[in-house]
């Protein structure tokens, strides 16, 4: 699937993630909840793996320390968060607002990515685009302690976030899904059964509960890990400054939180600061070096081609660096 298809399917589905949640947390307490939604997940994915990914030289120690972040960290403490009155919009705007910064701070500060002004010029605008759009959210917030667990679930995303791209950017899609919601159903599950908690069945809380489990588990977690595959973890978490006013307006009939004229303004300024970010040229365009063939230099205008195939002759005349 081409990035013009993934993005917006990305972007739709993480922000189905915040209301379908919230609409879960109304019937399920946090740990039963995560306890049934990464089963599902695992019992799912694991199938899937199995049957066609690829599991040799898979990292499994490092998957399933990702996994404790993205899954366990993120998603734990943001229901926590949920259920102690945190709203969707907040969260999104914890969560998705400060992610991108520091996961590009982070990835900065490893040396796997260049920071550049248009990058922090990008996130910061659409920070303040988010900002924007969830400033009606703010006034009717019960905040406290489910604070401190939403900003917790937003380091776990971000630091998952890098080192996914750092560790295990090559790993099949699929297998990474299943070693993920088997960590994090090994660890909600027995919490679940030890402490118990609310779990009141319904249709509300089954149907929230199976898009939770495979559509936010499996596919929501495959497309991420796909788009971190293929763009640097900034251009990646700056898609996410976008969820917050997708979140907002979805949940306007889901949810019944009125939408605000504010929450359009601060989409069209989160749009701005992700065009920004996502603008940038690739590292490969901006270094010729990291572009050039490892061949030996060719001369005249040859020397301005790329090799589709490394060891075969080639078969393109596109200049380096230009577009298809």
């Amino acid at each position: 699937m081409s990035n013009r298809l993934l993005v917006p399917t990305f972007v739709l589905l993480w922000a189905s993630g915040y209301v379908v949640g919230d609409l879960a947390i109304q019937a399920a307490g946090p740990l039963p909840l995560l306890a049934v939604r990464f089963t599902l997940g695992a019992l799912v994915a694991a199938p899937l793996a199995l049957h066609g990914g690829h599991w040799r030289g898979a990292p499994i120690g490092k998957l399933a320390v990702i996994g404790l972040l993205l899954q366990v960290t993120q998603f734990g403490g943001a229901y926590t968060g949920f259920s102690l009155g945190v709203p969707a919009g907040i969260s999104a705007l914890v969560m998705l607002g400060l992610s991108p910064l520091v996961a590009t701070a982070l990835s900065i500060a490893g040396g796997h990515e260049r920071g550049d002004r248009r990058v922090w010029a990008g996130l910061i605008v659409g920070l303040i685009g988010v900002f924007i759009g969830l400033i009606p959210s703010l006034d009717d917030a019960q905040l406290g302690t489910g604070l401190l667990f939403t900003i917790a679930a937003m380091l776990g995303l971000a630091g998952g976030t890098v080192l996914q791209k750092r560790w295990t950017a090559d790993v099949d899609p699929r297998v990474s899904a299943a070693v993920q919601s088997g960590t994090a159903a090994t660890i909600f599950l027995p919490l679940a059964l030890i402490l118990g908690g609310r779990f009141e069945i319904g249709s509300k809380l089954i149907l929230s509960t199976l898009w939770l489990g495979l559509g936010m588990s499996i596919g929501a977690l495959i497309v991420l890990m796909t788009l971190i595959k293929r763009m640097d973890a900034s251009r990646v978490g700056a898609l996410l400054l976008l969820v917050p006013a997708v979140t907002a307006i979805a949940s306007w009939p889901a949810l019944g939180e009125a939408l605000h004229p504010l929450t359009l303004v601060g989409m069209v300024v989160a749009a701005v600061g992700v065009g920004t970010v996502l603008r940038r040229q690739p590292e490969a365009a901006r270094d010729p070096e990291a572009a050039r063939d490892p061949a030996p230099a060719l001369t005249g205008a040859a020397s301005d081609t790329a090799k589709i195939c490394p060891g075969q002759p080639s078969t393109s005349k596109v200049p380096i660096g230009s577009n298809p």
